[in-house]
C-alpha cells in the first residue's frame, strides 16, 4: 500500500511539473519601442466683434507618456515618468502586436499588457528588399500601413498611418534571427480627447508621427 502511495505521488508530481512547463512555455519575440508624437486639433469657442465672427481652433500635443498616463486608470497602475510602450511582435511580420507598458519597480522590470486599451494593426506591408539567406540578412523597404487604437472609458480615439520604413535583420542572443521593419510612419485620425480640466471631452483632428524603433528578439515566457 506504502508503494502505491508513493508511485501515485510521483504521478502527480510529474504531472504538476508537466503543466507548469507547458504553462510557461518560452517563446522568442520581437521588442521595438513605440514612441508617438501627435497633435490635436480641436474647436474652441468663437469670439466677435461688431462685424466679425472668429472661428478659433486650439491645439493639443499628444506623446507616448500622455497615453499611458490615459491607460492608467484603467490597468489600476500608476505608472512612472519612465514607463515606455513597447510592440510586442511574432515574426515574420506579426499583423496584431501586442501593446505593452514596460516599467521599474524596487528596481525590477515589470510588463503591463495593455492591448485591450491601445491596440495595433498592420493593415498593410509591401517589401522590397533583398535577403541573403544563410546567413540571414535583410536590406531594403517596406511600405507599411498601421492603425491605432485607443478605447478607455471615457477617451477614445484612432490614427493610421502610412510610411516607408527600414527592413533589416533582428538579432536573438547576438545571432541573425527574423527580418524586421523600423522607422517612422506619419499618422491622422479622429476622435474625442480631454483637452485640460476646463475645456473638458472635444472632438479632435488629429496628425503627427509614430516612431517604431529596436531589431533585437528576446525570449518570453507565455
Amino acid at each position: 500500500m506504502r508503494n502505491v502511495m508513493k508511485s501515485v505521488l510521483i504521478g502527480c508530481l510529474l504531472a504538476a511539473g508537466a503543466a507548469q512547463s507547458n504553462a510557461q512555455n518560452t517563446v522568442v519575440k520581437l521588442v521595438q519601442d513605440l514612441r508617438f508624437k501627435l497633435t490635436g486639433y480641436y474647436q474652441m469657442n468663437p469670439t466677435e466683434n461688431s462685424q466679425t465672427v472668429f472661428r478659433n481652433v486650439g491645439k493639443v500635443t499628444i506623446t507616448s507618456q500622455d497615453i499611458i498616463n490615459l491607460i492608467e486608470p484603467e490597468v489600476n497602475i500608476i505608472f512612472s515618468a519612465n514607463a515606455n510602450m513597447l510592440l510586442i511582435s511574432d515574426t515574420p511580420v506579426d499583423r496584431t502586436p501586442r501593446v505593452v507598458i514596460r516599467d521599474k519597480f524596487e528596481g525590477e522590470k515589470f510588463d503591463t499588457d495593455v492591448t485591450q486599451f491601445f491596440s495595433a494593426e498592420v493593415l498593410a506591408s509591401i517589401e522590397d528588399t533583398k535577403i541573403n539567406k544563410n546567413p540571414l540578412k535583410a536590406k531594403g523597404a517596406s511600405y507599411d500601413v498601421v492603425v491605432f487604437k485607443l478605447n478607455t472609458t471615457q477617451i477614445q480615439f484612432q490614427v493610421q498611418g502610412f510610411g516607408k520604413t527600414k527592413v533589416g535583420t533582428g538579432k536573438h542572443e547576438g545571432k541573425p534571427a527574423a527580418i524586421v521593419h523600423t522607422g517612422k510612419v506619419n499618422a491622422s485620425g479622429t476622435g474625442n480627447y480631454q483637452v485640460n480640466v476646463l475645456v473638458g471631452l472635444v472632438p479632435v483632428a488629429m496628425s503627427g508621427y509614430v516612431q517604431i524603433v529596436g531589431t533585437d528578439l528576446r525570449s518570453m515566457t507565455e
